[in-house]
């Protein structure tokens, strides 16, 4: 039983290491002034170990519980969020640390320390964040027990193999509960973390945000196909629909355009339409989506969505929406649907918003597309082949770091002057074109390519795959794709951003140790893969396992009669198997002997294969001389074997173990 006494120094090592493993994987979710309060604490107890520092008297305490508390207070809004939670509990466990005296003390340390991994499972379930946090429980058990124990001296090695093998010992129960224990719904909710400060599309672009995003290597989703795969051109992953303009950043239009003649059933759908001006027809791939959280509703789709996933709806832009933001990874699956060509014409409210353009700036451009349209006999299709044309064959630089325009005239001086720019300058400019004639264009924001794993059929996406591109509405044909980037630069559709821009040193400036930039190396690469493929195959077989996936899995293996009757039965019968063997095991326990009764034991077997079997009551030394009489051969070494054993044995002359061992060999 735990009491009063003081904690042991390797306990207190232990806690000590505990904490900074523990506080480890939640730093990015606490404020850093908490962080450093845990490795002031863990440095305190250190300096009162060696005999260097004092305990800190009560006012100091009270004073860092103050800090604590401001700095939860002034860095959450609002303030009752996941992370602030977080914070509370973590400022907690430093500081009961620092004031830990008893062993009751330290067993609250643990249990707090237990609560704070549990909670880090709340922001990432990642494989490699799942392994980490294992290696905390070890950590935590391993000081849990070296509060147990009877002796101030606790091995390294025998405490984390105590810890590691009941971790082991869990295991098989953990995975019986998992696969047979039925699915449900929380029965509480929890504020969700905040995802404001998470990179990605935003629902407004200027000229610059898909370029700063160019230069990240943090996956966005992972799409996995069913049968074909889409060619490298194909791959338009659409996200955002950006259709309004106020001459420096686009924006999407999420709510009913304020046109008498729109509602809000006709700009949103929760199934594909059959009818009207926006049916859909089915497209020839079929994919399933496991995208990253961002905070944000929208999902990814190859192409204009056409089809609903799961608590989601369609815009009448043709893109895909979650009902909630999206906070944790997601797993939808989706066929590709393709907008079916019509006749019908445009909505006048729809032709309003997607030919708006501000009164004032552009001149030159709004002079010179109505001349463009004119030379093009006012078709779009034309007027759109010639822009690109012009984007082709002039002298325009596709770049990842484009100068500054000026903001009152930024498609002229981009138009006309500077000419470089990134894929949201040309598709920013083409629309901007298509607008000033009169012909309906908007901007699609969402990413192109992907990193293709044909082993899984599987294309993987990133942020430097950020993209922008145009479409305008050909009447008679609908929306039309056209993206100005491939005039300019096709490397960068056909082969992605790094064949675009080359060896010119911009491909990942910020993450130098990215695993990514080293492709051409055959290890590392092959490493990187292989580390990809068991997260992906942990996200989608583990973390999503759902209700329905599960159901099915087990319905394959007991049998659609009787199916929640027999799963009961399974994980009754399981259980009790489980708990069974460990008892078995915690009551069968083989006596292990101690080092030097080992050697001797081994000396015994080799005796034994020559004939030679001490008697009931006979001594070492006995035995040894019955041998020397035996044999004359084994007189020498037997007896120094049994002397050395002797001196080792009852003359605590540890140092003969050696010298035993080296003996053994002799027979």
């Amino acid at each position: 039983m735990l009491s009063n006494a003081q904690v042991s120094r390797t306990s207190t090592l232990w806690l000590t290491a505990a904490l900074l493993s523990v506080l480890l994987p939640i730093w990015k979710q606490v404020p850093t002034l908490i962080i450093l309060l845990g490795c002031l604490s863990a440095g305190w107890r250190i300096t009162i170990l060696l005999g260097r520092g004092q305990w800190p008297p009560f006012l100091l305490r009270l004073g860092l519980i103050l800090i604590a508390l401001v700095t939860v207070i002034v860095s959450f809004r609002p303030l009752i969020s996941l992370e602030s939670s977080v914070s509370v509990l973590a400022a907690g466990y430093a500081l009961k640390l620092l004031e830990m005296r008893s062993q009751r003390d330290a067993l609250i340390v643990v249990y707090i320390g237990y609560f704070l991994v549990a909670t880090a499972v709340l922001f990432s379930q990642s494989l490699l964040q799942t392994l980490y946090l294992m290696f905390c429980l070890v950590m935590l058990i391993a000081a849990q027990q070296g509060l147990f124990r009877s002796t101030n001296a606790a091995p390294v090695v025998s405490s984390i193999r105590f810890a590691g093998l009941l971790v082991l010992q869990a295991a098989p129960l953990t995975i019986l509960l998992f696969v047979l224990v039925p699915r449900m719904g929380p029965l509480w909710s929890v504020p969700l973390p905040d995802n404001s400060a998470r990179t990605g599309l935003t629902d407004a672009m200027t000229p610059g945000d898909i370029a700063r995003l160019s230069r990240s290597d943090e996956l966005v989703f992972r799409a996995r196909f069913a049968g074909d795969v889409p060619p490298p051109r194909q791959r338009y992953w659409r996200a955002v629909v950006l259709d309004q303009f106020d001459g420096k950043t686009w924006k999407q239009t999420d709510k009913p355009f304020s046109v008498a003649a729109m509602s809000q059933k006709d700009w949103v759908s929760r199934q594909p339409e059959i009818e009207g001006w926006w049916k859909n027809r089915q497209g020839s791939y079929q994919y399933e989506v496991m995208m990253e959280p961002t905070g944000k509703p929208w999902m990814y789709t190859l192409g204009a969505a056409g089809t609903v996933a799961e608590n989601s709806f369609l815009y009448r832009t043709m893109r895909l929406a979650s009902e909630r933001p999206i906070d944790s990874r997601l797993l939808y699956s989706l066929d590709g649907m393709l907008p079916q060509a019509r006749s019908v014409l445009m909505p006048d409210w729809l032709a309003a918003l997607n030919t708006q353009i501000p009164d004032f700036g552009n001149d030159r451009s709004r002079q010179y597309a109505l001349r463009l349209f004119n030379q093009a006999g006012q078709d779009p299709v034309k007027m759109a082949a010639r822009l690109l044309s012009l984007f082709r064959l002039d002298d325009f630089y596709y770049t990842v770091a484009p100068p500054l325009y000026d903001q009152n005239s930024t498609i002229d001086e981009f138009l006309f002057e500077g000419r470089r720019g990134f894929c949201a300058h040309y598709a920013g400019a083409f629309v901007y074109l298509m607008r000033a004639a009169g012909v309906p264009a908007r901007v699609i924001g969402g990413y192109q390519g992907g990193e293709f794993k044909e082993a899984d059929n599987l294309i993987q996406v990133r942020q430097f795959d950020a993209h922008a591109w145009a479409e305008i509405w050909v009447a008679g044909q609908g929306w039309q794709r056209f993206d100005p980037t491939a005039a300019v630069s096709p490397q960068r559709i056909e082969a992605g951003l790094e064949a675009a821009i080359g060896n010119s040193g911009t491909f990942l400036p910020d993450s130098p140790l990215s695993l990514y930039r080293y492709r051409d190396s055959g290890i590392i690469n092959r490493v990187r893969l292989a580390f990809e493929k068991a997260e992906y195959q942990w996200q989608r077989s583990v973390v999503n396992f759902k209700q329905d996936q599960q159901e099915a899995f087990l319905r394959s293996l007991l049998g659609d009669e009787d199916f929640y009757w027999r799963q009961g039965v399974a994980l009754t019968i399981g259980v009790s198997v489980i708990l069974a063997i460990l008892s078995l095991t915690l009551l069968y326990r083989r006596q292990t002997l101690p080092p030097l009764q080992k050697l001797y034991a081994r000396f015994l077997k080799k005796m034994a294969r020559r004939g030679f079997v001490p008697r009931k009551g006979e001594a070492e030394l006995s035995f040894a001389r019955r041998i020397s009489q035996s044999d004359d051969s084994l007189a020498e070494p037997v007896m120094s074997f049994c002397e050395a054993y002797m001196r080792a044995a009852y003359g605590e002359k540890h140092s003969e173990m050696d010298e035993l061992k080296r003996l053994l060999t002799r027979f």
